[in-house]
């Protein structure tokens, strides 16, 4: 009797055995599934990403017809150590980009192209205080200098000085480019303005700006390749 125990026994353990390895198994493969579906959701997402800045992209190009744009640029890395955001595009000056031309996205403006070789550029952006842009706003009331500030930039935030002391500018105002600067053509959004303050100076004011483009999200822009007027009052360095 004891050995048929045994036996019986025995029998149980290897089928045990035998089922957990089977579900240690079919574990593995629902794990390896699910690692599969999450990546094509992402992939999904990044897809879904580009066609929405494809879209406002085209958009933009149709209210600027006299404009000539780069064909969409992907953004392949990013400036090591830049507390300004700057990142490398995948295209250059074969594809027609130059040097200081404005960088954008459906959104609004991000920057200008800094360094350029024949297939790819690295950007500045608007968050780096070495980069003055005329700003005005929306109701063309207010006029100033769109520029970064370390501070501001950590928050991706910038800033917009020389604002006169009586200016009435105000939370959720609208600010875009002037072409005060020639660095960019006139109507592109820069931003909304998130708080006025007094300059140090105490003689004139700035406001806070939150730039209309995410820079932590957007995986595309495109560069202004020509426009009228195209660098007519900026000085070449």
């Amino acid at each position: 009797g004891s050995a048929n125990n045994l036996s019986e026994k025995s029998e149980s353990f290897l089928s045990s055995f035998t089922n957990g390895s089977q579900y240690q198994a079919e574990l593995e493969e629902l794990k390896k599934e699910n690692a599969q579906l999450k990546n094509e959701l992402t992939d999904f997402e990044e897809t879904k990403q580009q066609l929405a800045e494809l879209q406002q992209f085209m958009g933009i190009k149709e209210e600027n017809e006299t404009h000539t744009y780069s064909e969409p640029c992907t953004i392949i890395g990013y400036v090591a150590n830049d507390p300004f955001h700057g990142f490398i595009i995948n295209k250059g000056s074969d594809d027609g980009i130059s040097l200081h031309d404005p960088v954008i996205t459906g959104e609004g403006i991000v920057g200008i192209i800094s360094t350029i070789s024949s297939n790819s550029a690295t950007v500045e952006t608007i968050l780096s205080p070495d980069l003055s842009i005329g700003a005005i706003s929306a109701n063309n009331k207010n006029t100033g200098i769109a520029e970064g500030e370390i501070a501001l930039a950590s928050q991706y935030k910038c800033r917009m000085i020389y604002l006169e002391k009586d200016s009435d500018l105000q939370k959720g105002d609208l600010i875009t480019t002037s072409s005060a600067s020639g660095l960019f053509p006139k109507g592109y959004l820069i931003g909304t303005v998130e708080s006025v303050e007094i300059m140090e100076s105490g003689l004139s004011k700035y406001a806070v700006i939150v730039p209309a483009v995410d820079f932590e999200s957007m995986t595309s822009v495109a560069a202004i390749i020509d426009y009228p007027g195209k660098g007519e009052t900026h000085e070449q360095d």
